[in-house]
């Protein structure tokens, strides 16, 4: 007897009709949701590379400017929010060899050769040229200008940093393989080595991949976490945006394909706080948004899986604030 053959016509249910729909709307409105960042980024840009190029400290540096942080990122809640800007000198580069083998290695060093230019070196003249425009300081990370009555001292903050290079392969000289990061110093002097392009890839494709989901969850938790903050739930900077937008980028993109921005919020916090609960060393892997360092450990640009475990319980607790969608 022939088996009957049953022809199934596949169809979406409402919340993937749902979630469908917001894809096709974030694709078709990728570009003007982004307008005003891009116009203050570049005018930013603009003001600094103009600064730079008034004093003749950094004529024989090759340097970029870009993007970095929240509003790059379009996970910023606040209009007021600052401006990172990257100002990374390109050569000479730190690097990473360890994964090359000998022959590649003798390609690396037929290439190039260590400069005497060390990142101390480019903020000092970094610091020097801007100061014949601004009055600068330098923080923390960052360098601060001093402007009181200028838009761009009052919202822009410049991380000067050297280019790194995390090495692959290289297998003729003038062919390498690598992934560009920023090298930096803190004001303790510990290195710190990040890279700004990739998370930001990473973040605007899963963006687009979960129909705006993930950069909506990513804003309602920093609300979420003003408010753990003003009630003493958490010590005021014990969750930087940083380590909430990487720990929502490791939720699962299915998680975030519901047909409501709460939903979506309360499901990613669910999926992280089962994740530390029941499998906590699967936690403590987990990589940052770059997809290339991990979130936990030691180095200064790293957190306690358990710290981060308890601020995912805490978000947990609060009522779910307003999803904010992009400004």
């Amino acid at each position: 007897m022939a088996a009957a053959v049953v022809r199934r016509s596949l169809t979406l249910g409402p919340a993937a009709e749902s979630w469908h729909a917001r894809r096709t709307v974030a694709e078709k409105n990728a570009a003007w949701t982004s307008q005003p960042d891009t116009f203050l980024l570049a005018w930013a840009e603009g003001v600094l590379r103009d600064a730079l190029r008034r004093s003749p400290l950094l004529d024989a540096r090759s340097y970029e400017i870009f993007g970095q942080g929240s509003r790059v990122n379009n996970t910023y809640i606040e209009q007021a929010s600052d401006i990172d800007l990257v100002l990374m000198v390109k050569m000479p580069f730190e690097s990473n060899v360890d994964a090359l083998d000998e022959p590649s290695m003798d390609n690396f060093r037929e290439s190039y050769q260590v400069g005497p230019y060390s990142w101390e070196e480019f903020r000092e003249d970094v610091m020097a040229a801007l100061g014949e425009s601004y009055l600068v300081r330098m923080g923390r990370r960052c360098v601060n200008v001093d402007a009181p009555n200028s838009i761009f001292g009052a919202m822009v903050d410049i991380l000067v940093a050297t280019e790194y290079r995390l090495y692959s392969a290289f297998p003729s000289p003038g062919v390498e393989v690598y992934e560009q990061g920023v090298f930096f110093r803190d004001r303790e002097g510990r290195r710190i080595v990040n890279f700004p392009k990739q998370h930001r890839r990473n973040g605007d494709q899963k963006d687009l991949c979960t129909g705006g989901r993930f950069k909506e969850a990513v804003r309602t938790a920093k609300r979420a976490r003003r408010l753990a903050e003003r009630e003493r739930m958490i010590a005021e900077g014990a969750a930087p945006s940083y380590l909430l937008e990487c720990l929502l980028y490791n939720v699962p993109d299915i998680v975030y394909r519901t047909s409501s921005p709460g939903d979506a919020y309360r499901g990613a916090l669910e999926w992280l706080r089962r994740s530390h609960r029941e499998d906590p060393m699967f936690f403590a892997e987990l990589p940052c948004q770059n997809g290339i360092n991990r979130l936990f450990g030691e180095s200064p640009d790293q957190w306690e899986a358990c710290e981060a475990g308890g601020i995912v319980d805490v978000l947990h607790e609060i009522r779910s604030p307003r999803p904010v969608v992009a400004a």
